[in-house]
Parts: structure tokens; sequence; C-alpha cells
């Protein structure tokens, strides 16, 4: 998904669940921060501490990091393509699928811990992640050929010349498969003389899996391996909407574990508001005009209970300046009171969960 789900929506929806406004703010930043937190800088505070940023992203030009087996299983599996343990293989339970098992555990082992200081920034977090698993399901987080689609077989079904031009300068630009990167099986594969090379999360089918609005079709080249039909048609409103309703409903849990955080309104059903979140979900337009009409539809009242408000525009460079003032901080103590520093350790404390608990708990070793 991309900003406007992942900031604009997500702030909505959290306060459609009856979330205070601050904390909303708070929750929908951090959201939207995984796909730009892509710093590790060490800051060190003159007293000797020292803050290690937590890389929850990067971007596609990082080349590098993104052919590194090691960095996908660190950033991809955790935080953007949860796994499904669906199959016996491998690579089969490394697909992402919506909504699955695995995702509820890790929505109740964070929603645990909602009483500690991070805890809005882990349920934005928490957010992302869920989302994702609407978004991104049928692929997996690692450089995989349960990736691999069919060349010449992705088709868009509704939508206009401009995103078909994009496409193509999408595939110009990271090559076929969006990309062709080692495969994570391939130091086992070189020993028997196999040479594998596979797509990396749903780079094969370019951008379409997070476009709210967009009906498409693909050929998997392995869709045995997948799980799936040959050919896989997806309309991502609905997918969206199934997924925006179950973000209501974790903000609503969130809200119950912590009446400290509520608003005081009880928040509104998500039936009273599907038909417009549905609406939004089926804008066909770009990002910035899917933008606007979150903010349109929240300035006029009709996603909460407290009449009409603004959604404060996102900036990523808000938290990076909270970043580099961890440096000048009077005492490393007051770090405690900064967003950003929350962020970091809910980021580090959902990566340990992932993939040193969860994962094992289900069979699924990758570190």
């Amino acid at each position: 998904m991309d900003i406007d789900m992942h900031y604009y929506g997500t702030y909505a929806l959290a306060r459609a669940a009856g979330l205070r406004r601050d904390v909303a703010l708070r929750l929908a930043t951090a959201a939207e921060f995984v796909d730009d937190s892509t710093e590790t800088d060490i800051i060190v505070h003159p007293d000797g501490a020292r803050f290690r940023g937590e890389a929850t992203a990067h971007h596609p030009t990082e080349l590098g990091a993104i052919n590194d087996a090691d960095d996908q299983q660190q950033v991809w599996v955790p935080f953007h393509f949860l796994p499904g343990n669906i199959g016996e293989s491998q690579s089969q339970k490394l697909i992402c699928r919506k909504d699955s098992q695995l995702a509820k555990a890790m929505i109740q082992h964070h929603l645990d811990l909602a009483d500690k200081p991070y805890a809005v920034e882990l349920m934005g977090i928490t957010a992302h992640v869920y989302a994702d698993t609407f978004a991104h399901y049928g692929f997996s987080g690692v450089s995989s050929r349960v990736n691999r689609i069919r060349g010449g077989t992705l088709l868009p079904l509704n939508a206009d010349p401009l995103f078909n031009t994009a496409v193509t300068r999408f595939f110009e630009k990271y090559g076929p498969q969006g990309g062709l990167f080692r495969n994570f099986r391939n130091k086992i594969a070189s020993l028997v003389g196999e040479q594998l090379s596979g797509a990396l999360g749903h780079g094969a089918v370019a951008t379409f899996p997070d476009q709210p609005y967009l009906e498409w079709r693909y050929d998997y080249e392995l869709a045995e391996l997948v799980g799936a039909a040959p050919r896989v048609e997806r309309q991502n409103a609905n997918d969206f909407e199934e997924g925006a309703a179950a973000l209501h409903g974790l903000f609503r849990a969130f809200a119950a574990r912590r009446p400290l955080y509520a608003d005081g309104t009880g928040g509104l059903d998500f039936e009273a508001i599907r038909t417009q979140v549905r609406a939004l979900l089926r804008m066909s337009a770009g990002t910035g005009e899917r933008i606007a009409a979150w903010k349109a539809a929240m300035a006029t009242g009709r996603l909460s209970r407290g009449g009409g408000e603004p959604i404060p525009d996102y900036s990523h460079d808000d938290w990076r300046r909270q970043t580099q003032q961890l440096a000048t901080l009077e005492t490393p103590q007051m770090a405690s009171a900064m967003p950003v520093y929350h962020f970091h350790q809910a980021a580090a404390v959902h990566r340990y969960y992932v993939l040193r608990e969860l994962l094992p708990s289900h069979g699924i070793y990758i570190i």
C-alpha cells in the first residue's frame, strides 16, 4: 500500500475507531515511517549514549541492500511481507497471505504490549504490516522463483493510459520481473550446480498491488508452488476494504486496552463508514488526488463521530530531525519523550518477535 492508505487512511480509521487525535497522528506517522526509515546510522550523545536507527525499508535504488539475502530477511519479511505459513516448503511458507493466522498472532502479541511507552508507535508498525497482508499477499519478502510471473501476462483491467506508461517505465528502470536477484537459497543451489534467480516481493507485478482501485490479472510461472490458480485476477478495492475493516478493528482493540488513548466518544462502527471508505478506495486517481479525497472526507466529518477535522500532512522530515536532535539533548534520558525514539524501540521489538519467536514457533527458520 502507498501513503494514501498507510498514513491518511490509517489516521482516519484510527479516529473513526475512537482514538485521540494526537494518538492517531503518532500512530499513522509510525505506520508510514515504516516505508521511510532507511538509516542505521549511530547517533552518539556527548554523555556516551549511542542511538542506533532501525531500518524498516530500503528504496528500490538501493540494489546492494535489496540483493542481500540477510537484509531481505531482516527488512522485507517482518515489515512488508509477513509470511503466511501455508504449504510444505520454506519458499511456500514465506509467501505472504491475507489476514493470516500469523498476522493475528502478531496482533495479539503487540496488543499485550499496550502498556509500554512505545505502544502507539508499535501499533503504527503493526498497522503497516497488517495492512500490507491485504495488498502483498501471493508474494514473499525474499528473492524467490515463487514471485516470478509469466512474461506478457500482467494486465491492468481498469487503468488509464498514463498508468500503463508508468508501468512501462518501471520495468525499463528495474528490468524484467522488477529485477532478478540471487535466490535466497542460492548458496545451497550452487553446491548442486543449480543456478537460480528470483523476483523480490511484488517486483514482478510492479506497483499493481498498491493501487487501491486497480483491477488486474497475471499468471504465475510456478502456480503450483504458490498454491494459486495459474491465472490470478484481483480487485484491489475489495482487498483494501477488507483491510480497512481489519485496521479499524485493531484500533478499537487498542483503545479498549488503553482507554487513556481513547477520545471518549466510543468511535464509530465500521459499518457506519464502510460506504464512504469503499468510495475512497474505488477512486481511480493518482496518489495526490487520493490523499486529497481522504483529507476532504475527514474535514467534512464523514469518517469520525466528533465532526470535521483536518488530517495533518505527513512529512518524514519531522522524525528525521528528531533523530538528529538525539545528539544534542541535554541528557540522553530525554530521548524517552521523542516519538522517533519510540518508533525505533518498537521496530526492534517487532523484528525480534517476528524473526526469533513467531516464525520459529511455526517451523519457519530464516535467521
